[in-house]
């Protein structure tokens, strides 16, 4: 039978870490024969090479790499060139599915077979599944409260020079109970969480490559991920946007697929990426305010405030007595995401503002409320 799911797992020095995330779909209870799994390695120098092929897996297992390192969408790209199945699931080489993993996104496939479906915010708890002696200061506080909560905490961790691992590939592989010790309860606010599953306003955000589920055809009739996205940020929102474009439909999965291996922070980059941020702009223009609003209120500062933000400025506009306030919202914040890409013509922007400032000095709307705040957010550009 034909291969109906390719997991992609991009990776670049991660051979501890992947090497549980393989053994986790050694448990999947969706047939093997009807998946296959994607190494794609930009470049690792940590014997991730020879870690996976000398893996044995009873899935069909293929490893492709880049000679050296050329970014996060370049290697995703490459994984999606030699896939082979109807669908395809990004899967980060950090993230330890659980063995329903690939059953329940067939199952949110039979009911949305067009769909984009996203393990996020559901799947968004983390593991300590192995202890950094490059943990920040901060972050070995927060492992040592976590693995005291479980007697679990060994005084040697603190002068380790070398990784430690917590869970070994047959406590993956047996499901013993030392992974679910080791569960940290997601960092996330619940209202975030709320937020993301909504897809209202901005559904193009749920899709995060920690674990997202998309048709093949449709990530090759839009080309892929962005290969000028090099560095950490936007380059999975920036591909959402692309297929919501399409007018093709996300869903959130609502249970839990899977645990995010937890490692030090610096790992992960920037989270806000300014250069790929103008990338966005030099792409979309300024015609967008759910892009636009990027620069004056970024989800990771306030998800809950980003998308309010964005559903006041719908409702206002569809409302005759709130439609000239939106307009004027819609209109600060392209002027502000233009003065940020631009970076020039301060007086022009601070003229733009005061008009606009002048004109909504004495409304009383909701969607005045908002533009006001806008406003001031939009004044700091330039300050």
């Amino acid at each position: 039978m034909a291969i109906r799911y390719s997991i992609i797992i991009p990776t670049f020095n991660r051979a501890q870490q992947l090497l549980l995330t393989l053994v986790s779909f050694e448990t999947q209870t969706y047939p093997k024969h009807l998946f296959e799994v994607i190494v794609a390695d930009d470049g690792s120098t940590d014997g991730t090479k020879a870690m996976v092929e000398g893996f044995q897996a009873s899935y069909p297992l293929i490893y492709v790499s880049h000679q050296e390192q050329r970014g996060r969408s370049a290697v995703r790209n490459l994984g999606l060139r030699h896939a082979k199945g109807l669908y395809v699931i990004f899967c980060d080489a950090d993230f330890l599915v659980l063995p329903e993993f690939i059953k329940i996104v067939s199952r949110y496939h039979r009911k949305y077979p067009k769909a984009v479906l996203s393990g996020i915010p559901y799947s968004w708890d983390d593991a300590y599944t192995h202890y950094y002696p490059d943990f920040s200061p901060e972050e070995k506080e927060h492992f040592r409260n976590r693995l005291t909560q479980s007697n679990l905490w060994n005084p040697d961790f603190e002068a380790a020079n070398e990784i430690i691992p917590l869970v070994t590939p047959e406590d993956i592989l047996y499901q013993t109970v030392a992974l679910s010790k080791l569960v940290i309860p997601t960092k996330v606010p619940p209202n975030v969480k709320k937020q993301l599953a909504k897809t209202d306003v901005a559904p193009w955000m749920l899709l995060v490559t920690r674990c997202v589920s998309i048709r093949r055809s449709q990530l090759t009739r839009i080309g892929g991920f962005n290969e000028r996205f090099v560095l950490y940020g936007l380059e999975d929102w920036e591909l959402g946007y692309r297929l919501h474009q399409l007018k093709i439909p996300f869903y959130s999965i609502k249970e839990v697929v899977g645990y995010h291996q937890e490692h030090p922070n610096y790992f992960r980059g920037n989270i806000i990426n300014t250069e790929n941020l103008k990338i966005m702009f030099e792409t979309y223009g300024f015609n967008d305010s759910s892009l636009n609003l990027f620069t004056l209120l970024p989800p990771s500062e306030d998800f809950e405030a980003y998308k309010n933000t964005l559903r006041v400025l719908r409702k206002g506009i569809r409302s005759k007595l709130t439609r000239s306030s939106a307009l004027l919202l819609k209109k600060t914040l392209k002027i502000s995401a233009k003065q940020f890409f631009q970076q020039n013509n301060t007086h022009a922007h601070k003229k733009s503002l005061r008009w606009i400032k002048k004109k909504t000095k004495n409304r009383k709307s909701r969607v005045a409320t908002v533009l006001r705040e806008m406003l001031l957010r939009s004044e700091k550009l330039v300050k």
